[in-house]
């Protein structure tokens, strides 16, 4: 069974507040989000409105969660018994209402709560506004996102093909998987996507995906950011048995319908007497109650969302994890590691990011490393990661280097006979050609560089 942390709080007096945090089943909280909610809103709001202990009966909880921008109270009566066997789970902790605050919010964001408003983009481009998430959010493992471009292409080319489909970004890699899947046990849809609920460090990102169509070979469609934590309570209760699987396989042997248990046993003796699977779809002895779970939640999806551009929704990511980190002067743009070590090569700028707000020129790869060793954030001035952008689309070159070479010189012989002043635009040119030219290899260290794409406990795709 999932488990996942929960909050309740509980009003002692006058500015006198304790938070508890526990754990409970995925089902458990699913069922605490069923009652009405007694306040809706900002903590403030909250802890106003919070009745005090001596005020209300000592069964009755006062749970927590998040909602968009806020939170919901729920006043639930979990029993007579519900403290005292619950005594030794998790912890709590006593103080105003500022302290507990500040610890409710910190918290939530560790379990991977943005707290604030999910976004939408409608009849956008899909792989392209998907790929800005890629670029932005994933650090590791981006090529995962051409297997993604390819189902999604497809499905969206199909007259009958899916049209729903849930899509996630993560530190690590992307997924992709049609809705139908996620909600049918034992999947791989179904596993991997309830894999990390738990995993904090993953910056994971879910998203619902509603193709439209093709429009100038590009897939059309509507995308929805998603609560992942609220999905997977829900999955814990909406998620099905699965019963059979349809397999199309490639010619000539065709379709055939085989047991669950079989073919999840069997499947590569079946592969060598039938052929290469081309297609799979699970059933359900439920198939109206599946269908009923979807549509349950999809509208949800569309409503509890507030419409945003591309840009405006990466910038915000990237604003919101370096001043949770601890960074906010504003002057930095946020930067994965890998394209750090490329920037790192080019001779471009970049800076180490850390958590008492300071930052740190990156001046080689050694400084790289020992960056990369503490787990720390890194960040680019806006022009240097556009020139780093350019650089990372491996095109074919306008000037060849002796070319380069070249303009550097005449821009060099330029600003010697200028004014101080005015060789902003010079400097900004020498500073491009000498990026966009070879570089000498850096000297062999004898540490070894860490292994930035392999991490322990992943998923291969």
């Amino acid at each position: 069974m999932e488990y996942n942390q929960i909050y309740a709080l509980t009003k002692f007096g006058d500015d006198d507040y304790s938070l508890w945090e526990l754990t409970m089943s995925r089902k458990q909280i699913h069922e605490i989000r069923q009652h009405d909610s007694v306040v809706v809103g900002d903590t403030g709001v909250v802890l106003h409105e919070l009745r005090a202990v001596d005020d209300q009966s000592k069964s009755m909880i006062n749970f927590v969660l998040p909602h968009g921008n806020g939170l919901k109270l729920y006043m639930v009566d979990m029993g007579e018994d519900f403290i005292k066997n619950n005594r030794f789970n998790g912890s709590s902790i006593r103080g105003t209402g500022n302290a507990v605050v500040k610890e409710l919010h910190d918290s939530l964001k560790k379990q991977g709560y943005g707290l604030q408003d999910c976004a939408s983009f409608r009849d956008v481009d899909v792989i392209s506004t998907l790929q800005k998430i890629v670029n932005h959010n994933t650090y590791y493992y981006q090529t995962d996102f051409s297997f993604d471009q390819d189902t999604l292409r497809k499905a969206a080319e199909e007259r009958n093909g899916n049209r729903n489909f849930f899509w996630m970004s993560r530190k690590s890699g992307t997924w992709c998987f049609p809705e139908r899947d996620v909600y049918i046990r034992d999947t791989n849809a179904y596993n991997t996507w309830m894999y990390y609920g738990n995993s904090k460090s993953e910056q994971v990102k879910a998203f619902w995906i509603e193709l439209k169509g093709t429009e100038d070979d590009k897939a059309m469609g509507d995308i929805a950011e998603i609560d992942y934590q609220r999905h997977l309570d829900y999955l814990s209760t909406h998620s099905f048995e699965p019963a059979q699987v349809e397999v199309v396989f490639r010619n000539p042997n065709g379709y055939k319908t085989f047991d669950f248990k079989e073919y999840s046993k069997y499947w590569q003796e079946i592969g060598q007497e039938y052929g290469t699977v081309d297609k799979k779809r699970f059933l359900v002895n439920e198939p109206n109650a599946l269908i009923h779970a979807m549509k349950g939640i999809q509208g949800e999806f569309r409503e509890s969302t507030v419409p945003m551009d591309i840009e405006s929704y990466v910038k915000r990511l990237d604003y919101d994890r370096l001043h949770d980190y601890g960074y906010t002067a504003g002057d930095m743009v946020l930067t994965g590691p890998l394209d750090v070590a490329e920037a790192v090569k080019h001779g471009l700028s970049c800076y180490a990011i850390y958590t008492d707000g300071r930052k740190g020129a990156i001046h080689d790869q050694e400084d790289f490393r020992r960056h990369q060793l503490a787990s720390g954030l890194y960040g680019m001035e806006k022009a240097e990661k556009q020139i780093l952008q350019y650089l990372k689309q491996g095109g074919v070159p306008l000037f060849t280097d002796e070319e380069m070479q070249k303009i550097c010189f005449l821009a060099v012989q330029a600003g010697m006979g200028n004014e101080t002043r005015g060789n902003e635009l010079l400097n900004s040119i020498i500073h491009k050609a000498e990026c966009v030219l070879p570089r000498e290899e850096e000297p062999e260290r004898k540490r070894q560089s860490p292994e930035l794409e392999v991490l322990s406990g992943d998923i291969v795709q």
